[in-house]
């Protein structure tokens, strides 16, 4: 298993095993998202991996971008799944799939604004994990 499918499936569980984030998403969490899926949702939009490894340690950075999409009217619905997410996974202590640890994972930043048209919201999120190889 790469680190990127060891990460992605913590963060997964983690999201759809969160009483908070059930409550606005209703376990919609998605890497693809299926034609007619019902909003709101989260989407997994980008994993990204940076070598950060030394002498003694085999690491990594990983980014990770996550939206979450909504067609209520207005940016609340949209901000209450951003605020979840934030909240299930910022320093949250996941447990990674052999032979993955992770550090930590914290949020960077959020940005809410017009989902390419006039009827929906998107909420932009990265994180930043750190992993380890055991």
């Amino acid at each position: 298993m790469s680190v990127e499918a060891a990460l992605q499936k913590a963060i997964v569980g983690a999201l759809k095993g969160d009483a908070g984030v059930t409550a606005v998403l209703a376990g919609r969490v998605y890497d693809r998202v299926p034609a007619g899926a019902v909003l709101p949702y989260v989407h997994i939009r980008n994993i990204q991996v940076v070598d950060d490894g030394a002498d003694c340690i085999d690491g990594g950075e990983v980014y990770i971008d996550l939206d979450v999409w909504s067609n209520a009217v207005g940016k609340v619905e949209a901000e209450r799944g951003a605020s979840a997410v934030r909240k299930a996974l910022r320093f949250a202590t996941l447990t990674l799939d052999e032979p993955y640890a992770l550090t930590e994972i914290d949020h960077r930043d959020t940005n809410i604004g017009d989902g390419g048209d006039e009827l929906l919201t998107r909420a932009r999120m990265s994180f930043r994990a750190l992993v380890e190889s055991k």
